[in-house]
């Protein structure tokens, strides 16, 4: 049978198990299932084990799929290069003084992330971000090296949706955009967020995220 992810719900296939992601009940659901019992693309998803499609429209997490329905798109894949290594290879070439800008936007970050840490994930995607780039530019390169530089001085810190939180911030402060990509593993299972531009990761290694299945980008 042929289902439709519910309004505002988000899922990926990780081998044969179906993670879900329910943003406004700020909570992820594991299936482990057999090998063929369910096919996902985009927000399309065919159940093929008996009973599977009425469980999870039952759930809220699934609809039935009208015809005329088209599958909206994925999050981003996994980022294959890092910023840290764009970084280095044009350190010499990168303006790294802090300026006036530079500490007016790590404060708006830093005000924004200390306000939205106790909040859900809908919470503190509800602002209005910049439209991601589709390469790092040398500006925003420029701008992360400055942001590393300061962050190590400041009494905050916190889980990754709290870094990347206050990164998206202080990048769309300074007139960047980026996309905020969370992303599952299994066994054990695990959730993880990174800031991503093109197939760039700013805040984390592309090896280690090589480990994870994008399951939602904003």
């Amino acid at each position: 049978m042929t289902l439709r992810l519910a309004s505002g719900v988000h899922a990926v296939q990780v081998g044969s198990d179906l993670v879900f992601l329910n943003p406004r009940q700020d909570a992820y659901f594991c299936l482990p299932l057999e090998p063929g019992a369910v096919d996902l693309a985009g927000d399309w998803l065919d159940a093929h084990l008996p009973g599977l499609a009425d469980a999870l429209c039952a759930s809220g997490l699934a609809a039935p799929a009208s015809d005329a329905a088209q599958p909206a798109s994925g999050p981003p894949p996994v980022p294959a290069r890092t910023a840290r290594r764009l970084i280095e290879d044009q350190i010499g070439a990168i303006d790294r003084r802090p300026r006036a800008r530079h500490l007016r936007a790590l404060a708006i970050a830093a005000l924004a992330a200390r306000r939205g840490r106790d909040r859900a994930i809908p919470d503190l995607v509800d602002f209005d971000a910049r439209p991601a780039e589709a390469e790092p530019s040398a500006r925003l390169l420029a701008d992360l090296t400055v942001y590393r530089r300061l962050t190590p001085w400041l009494p905050l810190d916190g889980l990754c949706l709290f870094r990347s939180h206050m990164l998206l911030r202080y990048l769309n402060a300074l007139g960047h955009g980026a996309r905020w990509v969370f992303g599952v593993r299994t066994w054990p299972f695990r959730a993880h967020c990174w800031l991503q531009v093109g197939d760039v990761a700013l805040d984390d290694e592309a090896e280690r995220l090589s480990a994870y299945a994008p399951i939602m980008a904003v």
